[in-house]
């Protein structure tokens, strides 16, 4: 009985063993991916009772304080992804993003201009979320489309996201600056990782306005458009998903070094429900990847070894016990 026992704990610990080895470097690996036929919608909006800024075209240049939302729309291309990665020769997903930014009230789907907006289609690491060149990225602003050029961190951060800087995409410069790491807290009772990007004052642009506007007596001067951001991501560091996303905008007009209207000045972060809904999403998949990740090889390379151990004793101690039966029996054999 202490044979068959020794037999099957050896068998378990080895299975075990090799359970936690599939985990570690196969399952892990094709469950941390994004999905490709990603559908998302998320809000960010000025604080209740905060205005933003804003400068009103078509009611001639003129400042305006008004509550402001951003929406943002994600939907995963499965077509387009698989074409990318056979031609990339890598896990790629592509993504098709809308954001469109307006007062509340604002209809995006409406087909009416809103304040801003922007229509990316980004390809990326399926793994670490970074984005890659492909011919079909596109970007389109202020009713113009060309080629995606993206680069950096765009929609998420990598998988297991670690303690340090990442480059972050900036869709107004175009370009990835650093997002440096700050904190680790919480929200809503789940983990994040705190990164804050700064973005310091950048020409983006010029554009022709009423000479009186700069104070100069010219029918029109032009003027450079100025940009500047900064924005707090809160991420969670197993997938890597932006859990609440802020940013305080500041963008003006400047003519001869001197700042002559505001074009963008608010606040906007995820909504508290938008963080909500998140979390409630991503509890599931933050535990089971921690557990192939973590849980799963570490109490299986050690629970394996241990039954492995057990069956070894077991087995050698039925045969000692054998041994010293047999012989036993011919001793008593011989002395008869």
């Amino acid at each position: 009985m202490g044979k068959k026992l020794g037999t099957v704990a050896i068998v378990l610990g080895a299975f075990l063993l090799v359970l936690a080895a599939l985990s570690k470097f196969y399952m892990y690996d094709r469950l941390a991916v994004v999905p490709l036929n990603q559908e998302t919608t998320s809000i960010s909006a000025t604080e209740e009772g905060a205005d933003g800024t804003i400068l009103d075209i078509p009611g001639g240049l003129v400042e305006k304080q008004t509550p402001l939302k951003s929406t943002r729309t994600v939907q995963g291309d499965v077509e387009m992804s698989k074409e990318a990665s056979d031609e990339l020769d890598r896990d790629i997903a592509v993504w098709k993003t809308f954001v469109c930014t307006d007062t509340p009230d604002f209809d995006c789907g409406s087909g009416e201009t809103p304040l801003s907006s922007t229509y990316d289609i980004v390809a990326f690491d399926r793994h670490t979320g970074e984005a890659v060149s492909w011919d079909g990225t596109r970007t389109e602003s202020n009713g113009t489309t060309v080629r995606g050029s993206f680069e950096g961190q765009y929609f998420k951060f990598p998988f297991d996201t670690k303690k340090k800087d990442y480059k972050f995409w900036d869709g107004t410069i175009k370009q990835a600056t650093t997002a440096k790491f700050l904190k680790e807290t919480e929200l809503e009772g789940m983990k994040v990782y705190q990164f804050e990007q700064v973005i310091e004052p950048t020409k983006t642009g010029t554009i022709a306005v009423p000479g009186d506007l700069a104070g100069v007596p010219n029918p029109t001067v032009t003027a450079d458009r100025i940009y500047s951001n900064t924005r707090l991501l809160n991420v969670e560091p197993t997938t890597g998903v932006i859990i609440r996303g802020g940013e305080t905008q500041d963008g003006w007009l400047e003519y001869q070094g001197e700042r002559i209207a505001t074009t963008t000045e608010a606040s906007l972060q995820y909504t508290d429900q938008n963080v909500k809904d998140t979390v409630e999403e991503y509890e599931s998949k933050v535990t089971l990847l921690t557990a192939i990740q973590t849980w799963i090889p570490i109490g299986g390379l050690i629970l394996g070894l241990v039954l492995i151990g057990l069956g070894v004793v077991l087995v050698l101690r039925k045969r000692s016990e054998g041994g010293e039966r047999r012989a036993t029996d011919e001793r008593v054999r011989t002395t008869a």
